[in-house]
């Protein structure tokens, strides 16, 4: 059985007629058994935007068009779905659901949010819970007022006092922790586990991170893997429109973000800075193709893909195939995955012998658990 999985949907125009290069990518998601997404654009008229740092949104027509894309499942708990408040979100999960899609992170209460999808694929069930530690203010629901299931950080600087006394001012001083909050962290926890309980493998998918660049936030490692403890097999992590490192935890894989699918906010009106922001975004992302079977090690299946000129997804070739490879291999070779190339595309396993697979750091040397020709990013 074939799971794929995106990073971030951004449509803001019609996808009646893509291009071929385009279609090549869609084909990626409609092969799958079963596919996951995060839908990250609001489809809404009217009603006002909610005081945050940026609103987006785009017609409700875009719904009809979304299923040719081939995803069975979309994640609404991120922080640009509520741009528009509950009116705005309470449209986009109608739209979707509409058309066929199931939807799940939003709904109008926090019992409704959480609830997971279980879908039957080839004979298993395959369930899909969703989060967002992105909560902008006024969105995260509660019993008693609808929204995303939220998952909340909790941030506090660190100042280093014999730095600061011999360098006072420089930005080096400070180290910024962040931690989910403990309720919060309980309730993913005993969610997980009752999701699990009901289905044969068990995908939280998840907004968290940076929206640029290369690192990880502090508590993204320490939630990943108490996931993955709790009782998910893969932890499917979008927000960075950037590709970020994969990981394995006991085995399983997490993938702290696979970049943008489609990005066509870009196209919107904005101030110049935020204009600048979109601008230093990079255009990579990746399309994982997970094959679930009784091994506890899938095959991950990994197409590296970039942003055409309309801002929707082509595959990766030649430098820009060779840009995202080195990156990935170099970023999660930390995080106890080996990255292989094979035949334009690149594989990702754990890796025998790593300490990263039950707790603590790559220490290595190590060798992977898969005999691949190419090379592997692991030493």
């Amino acid at each position: 059985m074939i799971l794929a999985l995106s990073g971030d949907i951004l449509p803001t125009r019609r996808l009646n007629e893509p291009a071929r290069t385009v279609e090549d990518v869609y084909d990626l998601i409609r092969t799958a058994d079963l596919a996951i997404g995060n839908f990250e654009m609001p489809l809404a008229e009217g009603g006002a935007p909610v005081q945050k740092l940026l609103n987006i949104r785009a017609a409700p027509e875009i719904a009809a068009d979304v299923p040719a894309l081939g995803f069975d499942v979309l994640t609404l708990a991120n922080n640009h779905a509520v741009d528009y408040g509950w009116p705005g979100l309470e449209g986009t999960l109608a739209g979707l659901r509409g058309h066929g899609l199931t939807v799940v992170g939003a709904g109008p209460s926090e019992q409704e949010a959480v609830v997971p999808a279980v879908c039957e694929v080839a004979g298993r069930r395959v369930g899909v819970i969703a989060f967002s530690c992105l909560t902008p203010t006024g969105m995260s629901a509660a019993p008693d007022r609808p929204g995303i299931a939220a998952l909340h950080v909790e941030t506090a600087y660190e100042i280093d006092p014999w730095y600061q006394m011999e360098e006072p001012g420089d930005p080096s001083v400070v180290k910024i922790r962040t931690r989910v909050r403990d309720n919060d962290m309980a309730k993913a926890k005993r969610l997980v586990a009752q999701a699990r309980a009901s289905c044969d493998h068990l995908v939280v998918t998840i907004h968290w991170g940076f929206g640029s660049g290369e690192d990880l936030a502090e508590y993204q490692v320490p939630l990943g893997r108490a996931l993955i403890e709790a009782g998910a097999d893969i932890v499917h992590g979008h927000h960075p429109h950037a590709v970020h490192p994969v990981g394995f935890h006991r085995g399983k894989p997490i993938f702290f973000g696979l970049g943008t699918f489609i990005g066509q906010q870009v196209f919107l009106d904005a101030p110049p800075n935020v204009k600048a922001l979109w601008a230093g975004m990079s255009p990579d992302g990746l399309v994982a193709h997970i094959a679930l079977s009784d091994d506890p090690h899938p095959t991950i299946i990994l197409y590296p893909t970039t942003l055409d000129d309309d801002r929707l997804p082509q595959l990766a070739r030649g430098e820009d195939f060779d840009r995202i490879a080195e990156r990935l291999k170099r970023l999660s070779a930390p995080h106890g995955a080996a990255i292989t190339f094979d035949d334009g595309t690149l594989k990702a396993a754990p890796v025998i012998g790593c300490p990263r697979l039950a707790n603590g750091q790559c220490a290595g040397p190590c060798r992977t658990n898969q005999q691949t020709e190419g090379n592997t990013a692991h030493a």
